[in-house]
């Protein structure tokens, strides 16, 4: 992670990588290739809806935080030099199964094809055990 990280942050000195926001909610990155993201967090009981499961918007945010990571993450392209922001413009998700307090989860997202002004960016969340809890399919807008 430190190589993209540093690179990142050379080329956008305002910017933070990865985002503050990552620390809302503990996620640990573990990957930060170019095109690709990967953390892990542990459920808090705080972050679950009234039936004691992990909330909607908690799963939503910890995807799209980790598909802007993967879209950062290819940045030090040439084409992307003049770069002011990028930001999500689109974010669908689709939930498979429920997350509960104390369940580890894996967030993994890739690049599936950048252009100019956007870049298309998938992701998921599993379970330790590869139990398949949401996964999300994003456009992300490149300001400049």
């Amino acid at each position: 992670m430190p190589d993209v990280k540093t690179k990142l942050q050379q080329q956008y000195p305002n910017a933070t990588f990865p985002a503050p926001f990552a620390e809302t909610f503990n996620i640990k990155f573990t990957k930060l290739n170019a095109g690709k993201a990967e953390g892990k967090v542990i459920v808090n009981n705080n972050w679950t809806n009234p039936f004691g499961i992990a909330h909607g918007g908690f799963l939503f945010s910890i995807l799209d935080e980790m598909l802007g990571s993967a879209a950062c993450s290819i940045l030090d392209k040439p084409i992307y030099q003049d770069v002011k922001a990028l930001s999500t413009t689109n974010h669908d998700i689709f939930f498979h199964s429920p997350a509960k307090p104390n369940d580890k989860l894996i967030i993994k997202a890739k690049v599936v094809s950048c252009r100019k002004n956007m870049i298309f960016v998938k992701g998921k969340i599993e379970k330790n055990d590869k139990t398949l809890v949401a996964e999300s399919k994003g456009i992300w807008f490149i300001k400049r």
